[in-house]
């Protein structure tokens, strides 16, 4: 009777063990996972797979500053600012007419996002912004990167004064995604340079001195155009 009871007890154990890699999300993590680096994947893991304790004991998984400090050192390994003024084509004397502007922040619109131990919400997409100021021209450069995956994007634009309706900041709802079909709402926050039919965003949700930044944008749009 004894030896049953262990029996159970074991095999309780081990479904439970196995039980984050397994249900109706295993197909989906494994599509996912499928001719991805060892990084990818353990980052697509890390967003996806459901916390179980005793595969965190065994398997190792990221945890939130480690994931984190991943998205750093491959941010640190991008001269984005340099990158900036070679696609703009101009060199950074020529664009001095107020300090160059920079905002980064995770992107969360149809990206892989979770919450973290702190609350806080992380996605698997990271954007870099800078814009620049000639004494005629606005020029903006933006650099989203991905995690999981080796896509990225790119965009540069390049106003006149003139052309320029305003800068804003704005918090925004968005639709992040899960494993599979799931969703989520993020409260997200942009900064948005308003153009003539458009309206171009970028991620600023981790600069904290946002506002005293885009203050001095304002202030040298309205003498521009005065």
């Amino acid at each position: 009777m004894l030896r049953l009871i262990l029996l159970i007890i074991i095999a309780i154990g081990v479904y439970k063990l196995f039980s984050g890699f397994v249900g109706a999300d295993a197909k989906a993590l494994s599509l996912l996972c499928k001719d991805k680096t060892e990084d990818q994947k353990k980052v697509i893991i890390y967003f996806c797979r459901k916390k179980n304790f005793l595969i965190d004991l065994i398997f190792k998984k990221l945890t939130d500053y480690e994931y984190i400090s991943m998205v750093n050192a491959k941010k640190d390994t991008m001269n984005f600012k340099q990158n900036a003024l070679n696609k703009i084509g101009l060199d950074e004397d020529q664009v001095k007419e107020i300090k160059p502007a920079m905002f980064e922040g995770f992107v969360f619109k149809n990206a892989i996002a979770k919450k973290t131990e702190n609350g806080k919400w992380v996605s698997a997409e990271y954007q870099v912004s800078w814009v620049f100021f000639s004494s005629t021209q606005i020029y903006l450069y933006s650099h989203t990167f991905n995690m999981h995956d080796d896509n990225k994007a790119e965009r540069t634009d390049e106003f006149f004064y003139k052309d320029v309706t305003s800068f804003s900041t704005s918090s925004e709802t968005e639709i992040a995604r899960g494993l599979g079909e799931k969703k989520f709402e993020v409260e997200a926050r942009n900064f948005a340079m308003v153009v003539p039919g458009d309206k171009l965003s970028m991620s600023m949700y981790g600069i904290a001195d946002a506002e005293s930044i885009i203050q001095a944008m304002k202030q040298k749009l309205r003498e521009k155009k005065s």
